[in-house]
């Protein structure tokens, strides 16, 4: 059955990507690491909630502990966390053993793994696991399981049923923070039950631009049996109302806009290059540029590391069928802490992704060239090689997104400056504090973190010295900074928000006025910017 009528996506309706109803943020991608999330994250959170829920409540009255290890039902009741956890017990069991058999791996390593050869270990590896580790020393002689990721995403299947496309009809900018709190079902939202890399979510997506029959597009996508009222509720995020056409770029111009946190459009006439994707919505209460201010065709979107402020899946999807080329870092190999990129894409669908070394390079589009530079910092010092300082050039252009790198040793970017030479502009975030190491990676460390190592060990970018440094080195007349979680939209993703007196703030103050003072342009981006520049033969 279908309509003669097509509409158009309303640019107000947010798709949310959910595994068993938890939002899917980058490391609930890949089996290995939803799982871990999945048995030493969620789950616990949900047992705490049960057993003390108004300590929970109490909790996040206070605003500071927003981004902790406390769980928000989120307009849900005790009785719909219990049966959450039932549920994920139930349809998330392989995941679920899967945790438990790298749990047990590694225990077995530690127990027997002294520096003998490990031939007869294998036949101990839990089931689960046969076939899809290898077992190795480090040249320490300390033992670790090295993950087949291609056959971890095959081994896998019932981990794709898990996942699913929540829609609301317009942004909450009072979601609560997505580690430790479930996206429950309610009549508000839509729940569409089609895995990540099913090619009919481009027919959705698409919709937002080219107009579509809503009746056969929730026939395709709500299944057999859609809950009551679904597909009522699902017509009402269409409308009639086409979206305003993508303004073209001025001839001879690079253009610049900057969507917030750490997303960039550069576009020419000639291509158009996307960093770290993560645009928000119409209807929000902000003057911003949205999904609808997007190139239909973009050459291509370049990622600097997996985590969830510049990885968004939600909004990886919603691009898929616009994108020629995803540009991501190479990884390290195998280690939980370190998972492919690339893998992580192919999964979501994406065919066509490039993956590049540290000073390695790629064309895109027409006159457009991404180039991979090293990356220290933000990472709590572990061996996480699938990250990037990407070197865009466009339109004459050479503009360095220095992301949340920092300079700690500065011999590593001169020697990359005298490899590159100079740029033009440099993006970069001083979120200089950062949160302890396990805040994000804990589900995946063998042992927990010594406590006065891990509040040391932070996830943290540069401060106002270093980043000058940076920015001297490469020989920038123009830098912006960035990347700080400042807009109200991204919160729920980084747990943070700033009064004016936070040392991030300051060191962003006092990195303006060493820049002005020698006369480098310098401004902190919130919400919404836009610059163009003069093309370069």
């Amino acid at each position: 059955m279908s309509s003669t009528v097509k509409q158009y996506l309303s640019p107000s309706a947010v798709p949310q990507p959910l595994l068993h109803r938890w939002y899917a943020w980058c490391h609930l991608v890949p089996p290995q690491t939803a799982a871990l999330n999945l048995h030493q994250r969620n789950l616990p959170a949900m047992r705490s909630y049960l057993r003390a829920p108004h300590v929970h409540a109490s909790a996040l009255a206070n605003p500071a502990r927003y981004g902790g290890p406390f769980l928000s039902p989120y307009g849900g009741s005790t009785e719909d966390i219990e049966a959450l956890l039932a549920e994920t017990e139930r349809k998330g069991a392989g995941l679920l053993r899967l945790a438990e058999d790298v749990r047990a791996a590694q225990l077995l390593l530690t127990e027997q793994a002294d520096g003998r050869p490990m031939e007869a270990l294998y036949g101990q590896v839990p089931e689960g696991l046969r076939g899809l580790v290898e077992l190795v020393y480090d040249t320490a002689d300390r033992p670790r399981l090295r993950f087949f990721e291609a056959l971890a995403y095959r081994a896998q299947a019932a981990w794709r049923a898990g996942q699913s496309v929540c829609l609301l009809p317009r942004p909450d900018l009072e979601q609560p923070f997505t580690f430790n709190s479930p996206v429950l079902a309610s009549p508000g939202r839509v729940d569409l039950p089609v895995p990540f890399d099913d090619p009919r979510l481009d027919e959705l997506y698409a919709a937002t631009h080219t107009p579509a029959d809503p009746v056969e597009l929730a026939e395709r996508l709500l299944g057999p049996d859609p809950a009551d009222g679904a597909a009522t509720a699902f017509a009402a995020l269409f409308t009639d109302r086409a979206p305003a056409p993508h303004t073209p770029v001025a001839e001879n111009t690079v253009r610049m806009r900057y969507f917030g946190h750490a997303t960039v459009l550069l576009e020419s006439e000639t291509a158009s290059v996307l960093l770290d994707p993560l645009p928000h919505y119409a209807d929000d209460g902000h003057d911003h540029f949205t999904f609808a201010d997007l190139p239909e065709r973009i050459d291509a979107v370049v990622l600097s590391h997996l985590h969830p402020d510049h990885v968004s899946v939600e909004a990886l999807l919603q691009l898929r069928h616009r994108v020629d080329t995803v540009v991501v870092p190479r990884a390290g190999g195998g280690s939980l802490e370190d998972p492919s990129p690339k893998l992580l894409l192919q999964a979501l669908g994406f065919r066509t992704v490039v993956e590049l070394g540290e000073l390695e390079s790629a064309a895109v589009g027409e006159g457009a060239t991404v180039t991979l530079l090293p990356f220290l910092g933000e990472h709590g010092d572990l061996d996480i090689r699938a990250k990037a300082v990407p070197l865009v050039e466009v339109g004459g252009r050479r503009v360095l997104f220095a992301t949340d790198a920092v300079d700690t040793e500065p011999e590593i970017y001169r020697r990359v400056r005298e490899t590159t030479g100079p740029v033009d502009t440099v993006f970069i975030g001083l979120e200089c504090v950062g949160a302890p190491t396990s805040w994000l990676y804990g589900p995946l460390l063998e042992r927990p973190t010594e406590r006065a190592h891990d509040k040391a060990r932070r996830l943290k970018g540069s401060d106002a010295e270093m980043a000058e440094r940076l920015v001297r080195r490469f020989g920038a007349t123009e830098v912006f900074m960035y990347a700080l979680g400042l807009e109200p939209w991204v919160r729920h993703l980084t747990g943070s928000s700033y009064d004016p007196d936070s040392e991030q703030i300051r060191q962003t103050r006092l990195l303006e006025e060493r820049c002005h003072a020698t006369g480098i342009a310098a401004e902190l981006l919130y919400v919404k910017a836009e610059r163009t520049w003069p093309t370069r033969t």
